[in-house]
């Protein structure tokens, strides 16, 4: 029995001798000097990043050269007159994104104890803290990338399919003298002259007329030549194709073209409302500067619904002298996120941002 007692008092020496050390932690904001540090770690908190993407349309509308003769060869009234051009907003998208908060950056100075930096690992796995070494690829485009329209589209060049000139007879009178009289014999002399607009107008409505009784004919089968299959579509689909070219020599053409902006924002810190300006848009114009003092302004508003406001509360207040065996982290608030173009909302959504959250310490555990 004695022997008994002996091993287990020893041993139990033994284990008190060898159980890790009680680890004394005190965490400072980066610059804060901490004396008789025996080692240290280094942790970033996360903040949000916003990306929020415009998509704008123009419509560009242009006259034909004929549209004076709309009416009067083809009975049509409601033909573009003048050259303008609309923008539209078509469409608004945020996304969001975590990057490190360089305000945000800790030490975690060990100054008792072994400390493994398991915690640190699992609130890193969660997202929850950053350890400077992640990596961002957010892109944003140019914003007239692909969007441009060739000057050609807007400009006329197959007028019709005839000459832009025409030949006329003129006979004129040549007098001849001769050995008793004088005689006037008549010249037929030929002049070339460009033709008006009316008479050119004229000729394409008739070649547009032609062009529906040729498709008219093939549809009945009253054509001697009746093409099959694939060469049936490709011949209407040619005759469709002429036939928009030459009825906007009347009506004119429409030209739409679209483009994105976009702009990357850093929500500031704290559960005050914010706003932030994406521009000035007009509806004449597209985006303009401000400077100018035409359209009304592109704005995101973000306002903090304080969903985190008492947790951080309950536990600051529950986790003693700050910064010792303790963590500091953020919890995203969830904000009302709103775009508007003036007075009008043109999109609204909730997402959450770490800046708007409560900053709380957490015990070591």
């Amino acid at each position: 029995m004695k022997k008994l007692i002996v091993v287990t008092t020893f041993a139990a020496l033994m284990t008190g001798c060898f159980a890790p050390r009680a680890v004394q932690l005190r965490v400072v904001p980066l610059g804060e000097k901490v004396p008789e540090t025996l080692e240290q770690h280094m942790y970033i908190l996360p903040q949000t990043v916003l990306k929020a993407e415009v998509e704008i349309r123009e419509m560009i509308r242009v006259p034909g050269p004929y549209w004076e003769y709309a009416e009067r060869y083809l009975g049509i009234t409601e033909v573009i007159k003048q050259r303008s051009s609309q923008w539209q907003i078509q469409d608004v998208a945020i996304t969001s994104h975590t990057e490190m908060d360089p305000a945000m950056v800790f030490h975690v100075n060990v100054l008792e104890g072994d400390f493994n930096g398991t915690t640190l690992e699992v609130l890193m796995d969660k997202g929850i803290i950053m350890d400077g070494t992640g990596q961002v690829r957010e892109e944003i485009k140019g914003s007239n990338l692909g969007a441009s329209i060739s000057k050609d589209y807007l400009r006329y060049d197959d007028m019709g399919i005839d000459s832009n000139f025409k030949e006329r007879t003129e006979t004129m009178y040549k007098t001849i003298v001769t050995d008793t009289s004088f005689v006037r014999v008549p010249v037929d002399r030929t002049i070339t002259e460009q033709k008006s607009p009316a008479m050119k107008a004229e000729e394409a409505a008739e070649f547009l007329l032609e062009l529906r009784t040729r498709r008219f004919e093939l549809l009945t089968g009253e054509n001697q030549g009746y093409p099959q299959g694939e060469a049936m579509s490709a011949t209407l689909a040619k005759l469709d194709e002429l036939e928009s070219s030459y009825l906007s020599l009347f009506t004119g053409r429409t030209i739409c073209r679209s483009e994105k902006r976009a702009w990357f924002i850093v929500p500031e810190a704290g559960t005050g409302s914010s706003s932030y300006g994406l521009g000035i848009f007009s509806e004449q114009l597209g985006f303009v500067p401000e400077e100018l003092l035409e359209g009304a302004p592109l704005e995101m508003e973000i306002q903090p619904l304080g969903k985190t406001r008492d947790i951080g509360t309950y536990y600051a207040g529950n986790t003693g002298e700050t910064g010792n065996n303790s963590f500091y982290y953020r919890l995203p608030d969830v904000v009302d996120l709103k775009v508007k173009f003036g007075n009008v909302e043109l999109s609204r959504q909730r997402i959450s941002v770490y800046q708007s959250g409560a900053l709380i310490y957490s015990p070591v555990q």
